[in-house]
This record gives structure tokens, C-alpha cells and sequence, in this order.
């Protein structure tokens, strides 16, 4: 009864300026999704779950998500370990460089690299020329389970070698200089020195990738080639843009959230290790034998090759495309930059607020000892990764189709849509700063009086102004390359470069889509960089 009645008296000592935002956006949050998952489940005809349960199109779309999921998660694995051993005991010009590039790929469009991947892997693409030119009877099929791997790999490969950047650099200096006194090498020095760093981050990488790989929908949508290579979030699309068929739309919804909730609960319960800052100085690297530099080397070279090629395709295509200049004429093309380049930094500015509001709450609590509270707060915010931004935007058209939307309705929606796909990124950025900030002022700012505006503008921004703007410019970035949303709202006279991209790629206008993939990839790597440089 004496704990009820103090944690009573700290709650009381809340003020609602410190509630009442987190409370409404996280209010906002799950009623958005709850209504969202409502409409998408009672929407149509009843759902016969046991004759979709038999149904053999449904096996072979589960089978096919897990299967190329489970494919491109190993394969991923396996390279990026390769290569982010080979990366940290080799030393060469451009080592930071080439780290910061395989980084773009986190916010490089999905439809811009596979506009790439089109290119050099294509049937009329540069492997397909090397072939004719050498006189080689073979042409590469880019579409169906061998594309989406490529993608795939071409996204998840960085994110593997990052990873696993982080447990290679946590291993101490005292620890390599032992081996070596030990003399011990090769597969006992793996096995002893680095495999039980290694190990901490093997389980989380699989499950991250598996999951994005699952989720994945623009790369699935283009390069899977037909029903046959067809995945859960594809179905859902198909269902509900081809057939509208309600009642599928809603068991894969359902089946998807299902399988997410339960991959997100993996990933949170083995994921232990926070990001780190990767330092290139300091370090104590033992000698190693030609043999191994040769074959580090190697992966190397094949690995960045792989990673850049797509890249530089989409500059050569846009540069020497024959209607560079006159694609610049297409009024299509000016609108689509006109919605994307306002969405874009709106979203940005709407998930920046709603995460603020979010950690004032948390930082509140967890300064009153609810610090079990606090934490759950914060992560209730990853509901939006747990749960598919397409279900959410099918919950959606469900819910507002009897109403006579015009773009301005769109408009808002899109907005919504990409400022909570961005949310959980925007968290984990703020909140460190956030709590650091409470932790230092909060006695300060109590003495003194200050409090609301004048508290955030003289105390609190000194040591906000750097994270802001970086997760503003993330969030903006992430925007501007999304498609999930605009894939079921968008149309003719209401399209983002995405959209206006992948109705390029559909109708084979390739020198259209080489200078929208490459207008997004600029705009693109200007913002990562200015990532970066507000991260350094």
C-alpha cells in the first residue's frame, strides 16, 4: 500500500504540458492502426479461414516469402561477414569513404536501385552486352527468384557487414596481441578470439534481414516476374488493386501481421548490442600471410563491385540517355517533384514532433523511477515496424473509400503515412539526447523556473540541434523513397518520383526512368551526406 500510494504522488507530480502530447500521439497511433486493421478485417465477405488455409495459391505465396526471405537472409549473412572481416583487418585509401557509400544504401529508393540492377543485369543490360561481345550464347533472366535475390543482397549485404563491423571492433586490442603471442591463427583464432563476439550479432542480423526481406514489397512487385514469385505484402496489393478482393486482402493482412509481430519479437529479445562508432585509429591488427590478404582482397574488390556498379548505371543512363534534356519538358515529371519534394519534408517535420511528444512523456516517467514505463513507451513506437506500412494504407483506402477524395486529401494522407513509417528511426535517434538533456538541466531548469519555449530554445537546444536535424534529414530521405503508400493512393494526376518511376519502368520508357531514377538518387545522397556530416 506504501508503493501505490508514492508512485500515486509521482504521478501527480506530472503537469500535462509533460503527458498530454506523448498521450495523444500514441493514442493517435494505435487507434489508427486498430481502425485500420478493423476495416481490412471485417471489410467484404466473411473470411473462410479454412478455405483460404487450403488454398494452394496461398501455400505457394507463403512458401515463396519464406523461402526467398530464408535465401537472402543466409546469403546476406554469409557475405557481409566475409566482407566486413575482410574490411577491418585490410588497410587501403578510401576505407572510410567506401564505408559511408555502402551506407547509402539505407536511404537509397528501392525502385532506384532496381532501375540499376535492370541495367547491368538486364536482358539488354551490361552483362548482357559483355556476353554478345565476347560471343557468349547466354542471357541473364533478371526477373523471378534471381532478381529479388540480387536486390536483396545489393540492400542487405551493407547492412550485414555494418553489423558485424560493430563485433569486430568491440574485440580489445589485449585479446588480438595474446593470440599472437600464442601464436594462434587461422580457424583457432576465429573460432577462439572472434566467434564469441561474432555470435552476439548472428541471430539479430538473420532475424532483421529475414523480416526486411519478408516485408519487402517494391522489389518483389517489379522483379518478381509473375504469380509465381509473388510474396504476402505482393498479395495484399494484388488483391486489392486487381481482383478487390476484400476477404484475401484481409487473411494475408492478418497472416503478415502474424508473422512480423513474431519476427519483431525476436529481433527485440536477441538484439543486444547498440550502434557504435566505428574508429578507424587505435588498433592492433596482427600480421597475416599473403594467402589471406590476397583472399580479402578479393572479397573486397567483388563485394564493392557488386555494391557500385548498379549505382554508377543509373548516372550513365541518365547522363547519355538521348532524352536527358527533353525529359526535363515533362510536365508528369515537374508534379511528381512538386508532391515529393513537399511530402517529403513535411513527413519529416510531422515525425519529428510526434517523437518528441513521445519522449517528453517517456523522459518524465523514467525521471519519476517508472523506468519499466518509460521504456515500453518508447517502444510502443515501434508498432509501425511490427505491423507493414501497407496494412496500415489498405486500412485506409478501406476506411475513406466512400469518401470523394480529391489531392489535397492524398496529400494529408501520404503525409501521415510517411511520417509514421519513419517514427521508429526518428526514436532511436532522439532519445539518448532527450533523456541526457533531463538528466543534466532538469534540477537546473526546476530552480530557475524555466519551463516550455523558453526551456527548449536557452537549455535544451545546445545539445538538440545536431540530432534534430540529423533525424529530420533521415526522416526526409526515407519520404522521399517511399512507396508502399503512394502505390495504392497514388494515380495520373496525383504521383511522387517513385510512383512516377515504376510507371516508367512498367511501360519500358527507359530514358524517362534513367533521369527520374536519377533525379531520386541525387536528391537522395545529398541528404545522406547531410546525414553524415551531422552525425560527425
Amino acid at each position: 500500500m506504501m508503493a501505490f500510494s508514492t508512485a500515486l504522488s509521482r504521478l501527480t507530480a506530472l503537469r500535462p504540458r509533460h503527458y498530454l502530447g506523448g498521450i495523444a500521439v500514441l493514442s493517435l497511433i494505435f487507434a489508427l492502426y486498430g481502425a485500420s486493421l478493423n476495416a481490412v478485417l471485417t471489410s467484404g465477405e466473411s473470411i473462410l479461414w479454412q478455405e483460404w488455409w487450403q488454398d494452394p495459391y496461398f501455400h505457394q505465396v507463403l512458401l515463396f516469402s519464406l523461402g526467398q526471405a530464408f535465401l537472402s537472409a543466409s546469403l546476406s549473412i554469409v557475405i557481409g561477414l566475409l566482407f566486413a572481416r575482410a574490411f577491418f583487418y585490410q588497410s587501403f585509401r578510401g576505407k572510410a569513404f567506401l564505408l559511408r557509400l555502402f551506407s547509402v544504401t539505407f536511404v537509397l529508393p528501392s525502385l532506384v536501385a532496381v532501375f540499376g540492377i535492370l541495367g547491368i543485369y538486364g536482358a539488354s543490360g551490361w552483362l548482357a552486352k559483355l556476353c554478345a561481345y565476347w560471343q557468349w550464347d547466354w542471357r541473364p533472366n533478371i526477373y523471378g527468384l534471381t532478381g529479388i535475390l540480387i536486390a536483396h543482397l545489393f540492400f542487405n549485404i551493407p547492412l550485414a557487414a555494418r553489423m558485424f563491423l560493430q563485433s569486430f571492433y568491440a574485440i580489445p586490442n589485449q585479446q588480438r596481441q595474446l593470440a599472437a603471442q600464442l601464436n594462434i591463427r587461422g580457424w583457432q583464432f576465429i573460432r577462439w578470439l572472434e566467434l564469441p563476439y561474432l555470435r552476439q550479432q548472428l541471430l539479430p542480423s538473420f532475424v532483421l534481414i529475414f523480416m526486411l526481406c519478408f516485408t519487402s514489397f517494391a522489389i518483389v512487385l517489379v522483379l518478381g516476374g509473375g504469380p509465381k514469385f509473388t510474396t504476402i505484402e505482393v498479395a495484399i496489393y494484388q488483391a486489392i488493386i486487381f481482383d478487390f478482393d476484400l476477404s484475401k486482402a484481409a487473411f494475408f493482412a492478418l497472416l503478415q501481421c502474424v508473422f512480423c509481430l513474431t519476427l519483431f519479437a525476436l529481433s527485440a529479445i536477441f538484439s543486444k548490442l547498440p550502434e557504435t562508432h566505428l574508429d578507424f585509429h587505435a588498433l592492433w591488427l596482427p600480421k597475416q600471410s599473403s594467402a589471406v590478404k590476397y583472399w580479402q582482397f578479393f572479397c573486397l574488390m567483388v563485394v564493392s563491385i557488386f555494391i557500385l556498379l548498379p549505382l554508377c548505371n543509373v548516372i550513365v543512363n541518365a547522363i547519355s540517355a538521348d532524352s536527358f534534356l527533353t525529359a526535363w519538358q515533362n510536365p508528369q515529371l515537374w508534379q511528381a517533384m512538386g508532391y515529393s519534394f513537399t511530402i517529403a519534408p513535411l513527413s519529416a517535420l510531422v515525425s519529428v514532433i510526434f517523437a518528441t511528444a513521445l519522449l517528453q512523456f517517456s523522459r518524465q516517467l523514467h525521471w519519476l523511477y517508472f523506468p519499466y514505463l518509460a521504456h515500453g513507451l518508447v517502444n510502443s513506437s515501434m508498432i509501425v515496424l511490427s505491423i507493414p506500412m501497407l496494412v496500415l494504407a489498405i486500412g485506409l483506402y478501406v476506411l475513406l473509400q466512400d469518401i470523394h477524395f480529391n489531392r489535397w486529401h492524398l496529400f494529408g494522407v501520404l503525409v501521415f503515412c510517411n511520417a509514421l513509417s519513419a517514427l521508429p528511426f526518428v526514436v532511436r535517434i532522439l532519445a539518448v539526447p532527450m533523456n541526457q538533456n533531463m538528466q543534466y538541466y532538469e534540477k537546473l531548469c526546476q530552480s530557475l523556473g524555466m519551463q516550455g519555449w523558453s526551456r527548449f530554445r536557452l537549455i535544451e537546444w545546445h545539445n538538440l540541434a545536431k540530432p534534430m536535424q540529423y533525424a529530420f534529414a533521415l526522416a526526409c530521405a526515407l519520404s522521399l523513397g517511399d512507396f508502399t503508400a503512394i502505390a495504392l493512393f497514388g494515380n495520373q494526376d496525383f504521383s511522387s518520383l517513385p510512383y512516377l518511376l515504376y510507371q516508367q519502368l512498367g511501360s519500358y520508357r527507359g530514358d524517362e526512368a534513367a533521369v527520374t531514377a536519377f533525379i531520386l538518387m541525387l536528391v537522395c545522397l545529398g541528404l545522406f551526406f547531410m546525414v553524415e556530416k551531422q552525425r560527425d
